[in-house]
């Protein structure tokens, strides 16, 4: 059996805000290192360079030039940028990794208040049921034109807890993500209910999805709250980090 490892990190940074807060965000994710990293409500300002390789989404409407909703960093080749649908929202890549190329999502789902982008006002969470739709029929073609061979891992802001007592979403979202993983042979490696206990204050809403078949070779390698170790605090997500042992 091969001992090759890939590991693959989420986290929201809130914005990546502030340069001598970004120093100490930087330092947290080296403590960690992970062969990808999604990085969402980020910022070009948060620079993993030395080590890995950006794909980004394009720049977020905020007007502070350089913010993006989401960015993956791979410390491997990357062979291909995916188009998607969204491209501020989302970002695909096609990554050379120890086992084999992989298809990487990033992704910021809709919060619980988020307007959508009509003249009216959406109704709570409406917004992340529609979006929600919308990529899972994006993952599934996807996998359809990479094929059976190509592994898909979709990572970011998801917006709703899985598992555990309810912390944020609803059980409808929860519901449909579900199915469309189960659809597509996909699961969940950062539930509540794998983390180690007292690992975080709450269940995060940040996750990493990976094929099935790969859950009982996947761990959480690190579990952190948005704060560095003195206690300063970095984001309002907790970050996660999983382990995947190899083929």
């Amino acid at each position: 059996m091969s001992t090759d490892k890939l590991t693959v990190g989420t986290w929201n940074v809130e914005y990546a805000a502030g340069a001598d807060r970004n120093a100490l965000r930087l330092a947290r994710l080296q403590q960690v290192p992970a062969d990808i990293w999604v990085l969402t409500e980020t910022h070009d300002d948060l620079d993993l360079s030395e080590t890995h390789v950006a794909v980004s989404t394009e720049q977020r409407p905020t007007g502070r030039a350089g913010g993006r909703w989401t960015t993956i960093w791979s410390r491997q080749k990357v062979l291909a940028r995916i188009e998607v649908r969204d491209p501020v929202r989302t970002v695909a890549a096609l990554v050379q990794t120890s086992m084999g190329p992989v298809a990487v999502y990033g992704t910021v789902l809709p919060w619980h208040s988020d307007p959508g982008p009509g003249e009216h006002r959406a109704k709570n969470w409406t917004e992340q049921d529609r979006v929600l739709q919308i990529q899972l029929a994006e993952w599934r073609a996807i996998r359809a034109d990479l094929g059976p061979d190509v592994p898909l891992i979709v990572a970011g802001d998801l917006n709703m807890s899985l598992g555990g007592p309810r912390y944020y979403g609803t059980k409808r979202g929860e519901a449909a993500l579900r199915e469309g993983l189960a659809e597509l042979g996909l699961g969940c490696a950062t539930e509540y209910d794998r983390l180690a206990p007292g690992a975080l204050q709450h269940s995060p809403i940040d996750h990493i999805v990976v094929p099935e078949p790969w859950l009982p070779r996947t761990r959480i390698a690190a579990a952190w709250e948005g704060t560095n170790e003195a206690g300063r605090k970095l984001s309002d997500h907790s970050g996660l980090v999983v382990e995947v042992e190899g083929l």
